[in-house]
C-alpha cells in the first residue's frame, strides 16, 4: 500500500489512537435528559490542557448501538447556536486546567426527554490534531440510583499505610451500608450521601468494599462492589514446560495462560469467570520475562472473555489470542448478525480490547491442493468489504464460481486480521492472530479457503508486519498515554518510525521479541487456515537504518534489510517450503534482484507506464518483463491496477474518451499485460473496466458495480480477460522460453516462439491514427486469429500490417481453444451483423440450421487445423449441410450485407 497517498486518512487513525482516558464530571451527579447540566473535564498535566479551545462531541448510545465507532459520533460543533452552546468554557483554578460546558441534552439533541437514556461524550481539540479524551457513557436517571465517585472502577492497588476515600451518593432518601468484606463499617438511614475513610489491610489478600443503598420510601435497592489489595508480590515459579506466549490448551477444562512482559512487577487475569475482578487464585506467576497461570475447571462448552490486568493500571487481550472482544467494534457486528452467536463486550465491568478462549474446536477437514507455480500465477487482488455488497467471507465463497471462470489461479485477500474500526482496508492492525469478525466467522473464512483450493484457487494473505496501531497489546504494554506511542521500553517496537511514510506504531524488526513473534504469525495463519503465502506490505520499512524523512536514503540498497527479510523468509520455509512469499518493495533495483534471487516474488508496479500507454501516450512497457530489470528468475508480479492507484478507466474518462473507446483501450492494455510472461496480478474488477476514482474517497468503500457485466461491451472486455487468464492458467504455451517484444513504438508487439504454439500479438497504441508497420512474424505460413480461428496468411516475415487505433491482433500457429463461448470473441473491430444469430442444433448430426435477423448470403467452415471443409452460399442460407464432416469442432464464418461473424458447432 503507498502511504503517501493514504497518509490523510491515517492520520485521522492516529490522531483517534492518541485519545487521553479522562473521567468527566457532571453536575449534578443526578439528572435528567430535560434538565441543565454541567459537563468538567479536568484535563491538567494531559497535552489537552495546552488547547486554547475545545469542542464536546457528543452521541445518543441508547439510539446508536455503535456509539464507539468514530464515523456514528456527531460532531457538537455543527449545532452551535446561542441557545445551544458545543464550545467548552477553559479555566485554570489552583493550577489545574478545567473545559466546563452547560446545556440540556433535549435541548441539545432536539429529542424528547424519553428518547435520551443514555450520554456519550468526549472532548476534542478543534483541529483535529490536538488529541482528545475517550469516551464516557453517563446514565440519565429515571428511577432511583445509587453512585459511588470513589473509589471509582473495579479495584485497585494500594501501598503500605493508604486510605481508601468512599463517598456514596443516591437519588433519593435511602438506607445506606459501606460493609469491608461482608462486615459493616458505616451507615445512616434516611439520606442521600454517606462518607467513609477506609485503612487498607496489609495482608496482602484482596478485600471488598460492598455498598448497599435501600431506598427509605420505594422498592429501589442498588448495590456497588470494589475489590482492593496491598500491591500483590509475584511468586516466581519455573514456566511449565513446553508452554509459550498465549493461551495454551492443556486439556478441556484446562489452559496454562502465559504473557511475556520484561520489566513489569504483577499480572492478574481478569474475566468472566472471575466477574472482572482481581483475586489471589488469579495472581500470574513470573519466570523471567514471562507471566504464566494455569487456569482449571473449565467447561468445554463455555466460551470465556478475559484480559491481563498489568501492573493494576493497564488492562490489555492477550496478544496471540484468536478472536477478541473489541468495546468499539463489536456492537455493530453483533447489531447485523455478521458473528452469529458474538457475545457481547462486557461494558461496565471492564474497559479496552478483551480475549476469548474455548477449550474445545472442531478440526476443519481440508482437501487436498497443489499449488501453482510462482511465475504461472494470476492473483486476483480482492477486498472482503468492497467485492460484495454484502462484505463477507461467505459473499465471497459466493462468487468462487465467478473467479474460476475468469481462470484466476490465486486469491489475494487485503488483510483480514483484525483491525482498528470495521470499515477499513485492513492496514491498521491491531491483533494478528485474530481474524476481523466484521466480515464473518473463522469457519466462514476457512470454508473460503478451502471452497477456492477446490477450484485450484491458491490463497495469499496481505499481511502487516510493518507497524501496528495503538488498541494492539504489545503496544499499549509501553506506551504514553491510553493508545499512544511506544516508549523505550517497548521491546517490540521503536519510538519513532526508522522510515518515511509510515503509520501506526513502527516494529523492530531487529528485536529478538519483534522475531520471535513475526515467526509465530506466519507460521499460524499456514498452519491453522492453509494459506498458500503472503503478501507483505511495505516491506521496505522492515529495517532499523534510519532514514528519517529521507525517501532517497530509504530506497538505496540495505543490507540490513535483505538480512531480515530473508531470516524471515527462511523461517516462513521451515514451516512450509513451497508458500508464496511477495513483497511490496520498491526498493533499489540491485536490492529487488538479490530478494528475487533468494526466491521471494516482488510487486511490478506499472500503473503509470499502462495509463500513459491507454491515453495514446509515448510509452515504453518493457519493464512489465523481468530480464529487462535484470532479474535471472520470473518472480516480477506485474500489475497496471492495484488498490493503491487510480483506474486505468477512470483515468481515461478523466481525460475525456468515452466510454466504448476506453473499453477499447482498456481491452488493448490488458492484452500486453497478460501475454507478457510471469505472475500477474489484477485489481478486483479491472475485468470490466471498473471506472470509480480512488482519491475522492481514497478509503471510503466503493460500489461493486456488478451490473457492469450486462453491459455487452464491458462483458467483452470481461471475455478477453477471461479467454487470456485461462490461456495463462491452464496451459504452459504463455512462458519464458522464447519470448521476445518491442513496446517502443505506436505498434507493439510480442512475440512466443513456444514449440508446441507460437503466439505472435500486435497492438496499436496511438490514441486517433491507424499504424502501419512491418508486422516482424517470426515465421511465414498460415497463422490463425486466436479470438476467431480464422487463417491470416504471413508471406513475409517483415510483411506491412495496417491496424486501427487500439486494435489488437493475437495470431497463432494453430487454431486453440479460447475459452469464450461467443464467437467472434470480442475482435476489437468486429463487425455486428444486427440482432441475434443462432446455430441449432449445436452439437449436430446431419444438419446446422441458422437462426438470424438479417439474411445470410454465405457460410464457410474451417476445421480446428484452419483448413476450409466447406463453402455454401445462398440468397439467405437456412441451412447448412454438414453430413460430409467428421465428427469434431468447427468454425463457420458467416456473412450478410451487414458484415460478418464466426460462430462454433460440433458436428456428432
Amino acid at each position: 500500500m503507498k502511504y503517501l497517498l493514504s497518509f490523510g486518512f491515517l492520520l485521522s487513525l492516529l490522531i483517534s489512537s492518541a485519545q487521553i482516558d479522562v473521567e468527566p464530571t457532571v453536575s449534578p451527579i443526578f439528572f435528567k435528559a430535560d434538565e441543565p447540566i454541567t459537563i468538567t473535564y479536568d484535563v491538567t498535566g494531559t497535552q489537552l490542557a495546552g488547547l486554547n479551545e475545545a469542542w464536546i462531541w457528543m452521541w445518543l448510545p441508547n439510539l446508536d448501538p455503535v456509539f464507539n465507532a468514530p464515523s456514528n459520533k456527531n460532531p457538537a460543533n455543527s449545532n452551535v447556536s446561542a441557545t445551544n452552546p458545543a464550545k467548552f468554557t477553559k479555566s485554570t483554578p489552583n493550577g489545574r486546567t478545567l473545559f466546563s460546558i452547560t446545556l440540556t441534552p433535549t435541548t441539545f439533541f432536539g429529542k424528547s426527554a424519553a428518547e435520551i437514556t443514555k450520554l456519550g461524550m468526549l472532548l476534542k481539540a478543534n483541529d483535529w490534531g490536538g488529541g482528545q479524551t475517550t469516551d464516557k457513557v453517563k446514565d440519565i436517571t429515571t428511577g432511583f440510583a445509587l453512585e459511588v465517585t470513589s473509589p471509582s472502577g473495579n479495584f485497585g492497588f494500594y501501598s503500605s499505610g493508604a486510605t481508601i476515600p468512599v463517598e456514596v451518593f443516591t437519588s433519593a432518601a435511602a438506607d445506606i451500608q459501606i460493609l469491608v468484606d461482608n462486615n459493616p463499617v458505616a451507615s445512616a438511614t434516611g439520606v442521600t450521601t454517606l462518607s467513609h475513610s477506609h485503612a487498607i489491610i496489609e495482608d496482602g489478600e484482596v478485600h471488598e468494599i460492598k455498598v448497599i443503598a435501600d431506598e427509605t420510601s420505594g422498592s429501589g435497592l442498588e448495590e456497588y462492589v470494589y475489590n482492593y489489595s496491598i500491591t500483590p508480590t509475584t511468586i516466581s515459579e519455573p514456566l511449565p514446560e513446553g508452554a509459550r506466549d498465549g493461551i495454551n490448551y492443556i486439556d478441556e477444562s484446562t489452559v496454562t495462560l502465559v504473557l511475556r512482559a520484561p520489566n513489569k512487577n504483577n499480572v492478574y487475569v481478569i474475566g468472566s469467570f472471575n466477574n472482572w475482578s482481581i483475586g489471589s487464585q488469579y495472581l500470574m506467576k513470573k519466570d523471567g520475562d514471562v507471566f504464566w497461570i494455569t487456569l482449571s475447571g473449565l467447561s468445554s462448552s463455555e466460551e470465556y472473555q478475559y484480559q491481563y490486568l498489568v501492573d493494576g493500571t493497564i488492562r490489555i487481550a492477550d496478544p496471540y489470542a484468536e478472536k477478541i472482544s473489541s468495546p468499539f467494534d463489536d456492537a455493530e457486528i453483533i447489531a447485523d448478525g455478521r458473528y452469529p452467536g458474538l457475545l457481547p463486550f462486557p461494558n461496565g465491568k471492564t474497559t479496552e480490547a478483551a480475549s476469548f478462549l474455548r477449550t474445545t474446536k472442531e478440526e476443519f477437514q481440508w482437501d487436498p491442493f497443489t499449488r501453482p507455480a510462482k511465475e504461472d500465477l494470476i492473483i486476483y487482488e480482492l477486498l472482503v468489504r468492497d467485492f460484495t455488497d454484502e462484505r463477507t467471507f461467505e459473499a465471497v465463497t459466493a462468487r468462487l464460481d465467478y473467479l474460476q471462470d475468469l481462470g484466476i489461479n490465486a486469491l489475494q485477500l487485503m488483510p483480514v486480521m483484525e483491525f482498528e474500526g470495521n470499515l477499513s482496508w485492513g492496514y491498521n492492525p491491531a491483533f494478528l492472530f485474530a481474524i476481523d469478525k466484521y466480515y464473518g466467522t473463522e469457519l466462514d473464512l476457512k470454508t473460503l479457503i478451502n471452497e477456492a483450493h477446490k477450484r485450484d484457487m491458491a490463497v495469499i494473505f496481505d499481511i502487516v508486519l510493518n507497524h501496528h496501531f495503538g488498541q494492539n497489546s504489545l503496544v499499549r504494554l509501553y506506551n504514553s498515554g491510553l493508545y499512544g506511542a511506544p516508549t523505550a521500553q517497548n521491546p517490540w517496537f521503536n519510538t519513532t518510525a526508522r522510515h518515511p511514510f509510515n503509520v501506526g506504531y513502527d516494529m523492530n524488526h531487529e528485536s529478538l521479541l519483534t522475531k520471535a513473534y513475526i515467526d509465530r504469525v506466519n507460521a499460524y495463519w499456514l498452519e491453522e487456515y492453509n494459506i498458500d503465502g503472503y503478501r507483505y506490505d511495505l516491506s521496505k520499512g522492515f529495517t532499523q537504518r534510519n532514514s528519517g524523512g529521507d525517501v532517497g536514503l530509504w530506497g538505496q540498497f540495505d543490507q540490513s534489510r535483505i538480512n531480515i527479510l530473508t531470516r524471515m523468509a527462511d523461517e516462513v520455509w521451515n514451516v512450509d517450503p513451497e508458500a508464496y512469499i511477495i513483497l511490496e518493495h520498491f526498493g533499489a533495483n540491485e536490492e529487488e534482484i538479490v530478494l528475487s534471487n533468494y526466491g521471494m516474488m516482488l510487486w511490478g508496479n506499472m500503473n503509470g507506464s499502462f495509463r500513459g500507454a491507454a491515453k495514446g501516450n509515448s510509452v515504453s512497457l518493457s519493464q512489465l518483463y523481468h530480464e529487462a530489470r535484470g532479474w535471472s528468475n520470473p518472480y516480477l508480479v506485474g500489475y497496471m491496477e492495484s488498490h493503491d492507484e487510480e483506474r486505468v478507466t477512470w483515468d481515461l474518462y478523466n481525460a475525456g474518451f468515452t466510454e466504448n473507446y476506453a473499453i477499447k483501450r482498456d481491452k488493448l492494455v490488458a492484452t500486453f499485460l497478460l501475454m507478457v510472461p510471469g505472475p500477474k496480478m489484477i485489481w478486483q474488477f479491472g475485468e470490466f473496466g471498473y471506472d470509480e476514482e480512488l482519491n475522492n474517497d481514497r478509503l471510503g468503500i466503493k460500489p461493486t458495480k456488478w451490473e457492469y457485466l450486462d453491459v455487452p461491451k464491458r462483458k467483452e472486455l470481461f471475455d478477453l480477460y477471461k479467454s487470456l487468464v485461462n490461456l495463462r492458467t491452464k496451459t504452459d504455451y504463455v512462458n519464458n522460453d522464447n519470448f521476445s517484444w518491442d513496446t517502443s513504438g505506436w505498434i507493439k508487439w510480442i512475440s512466443i516462439n513456444n514449440p508446441d504454439v507460437k503466439f505472435h500479438v500486435l497492438g496499436n497504441f496511438h490514441a486517433t491514427e491507424s499504424q502501419t508497420s512491418s508486422a516482424n512474424f517470426p515465421s511465414t505460413g498460415t497463422w490463425y486469429d486466436y479470438f476467431s480461428g480464422l487463417p491470416y496468411e504471413v508471406t513475409s516475415a517483415n510483411q506491412s500490417v495496417t491496424l486501427k487505433p487500439s486494435e489488437v491482433r493475437i495470431y497463432v500457429s494453430q487454431v486453440i481453444e479460447n475459452y469464450v463461448d461467443s464467437n467472434p470473441i470480442l475482435s476489437i473491430e468486429s463487425k455486428i451483423l444486427g440482432g441475434e444469430l443462432v446455430l441449432y442444433p449445436n452439437p449436430a448430426k446431419e444438419h446446422v440450421s441458422v437462426k438470424s435477423q438479417v439474411s445470410i448470403k454465405e457460410a464457410i467452415i474451417f476445421s480446428l487445423n484452419g483448413s476450409k471443409v466447406l463453402h455454401q452460399s445462398s440468397d439467405n442460407l437456412l441451412n447448412l449441410n454438414i453430413s460430409g464432416l467428421d465428427p469434431g469442432m468447427y468454425f463457420v464464418r458467416l456473412k450478410s450485407e451487414n458484415g460478418e461473424v464466426v460462430k462454433r458447432f460440433i458436428k456428432e
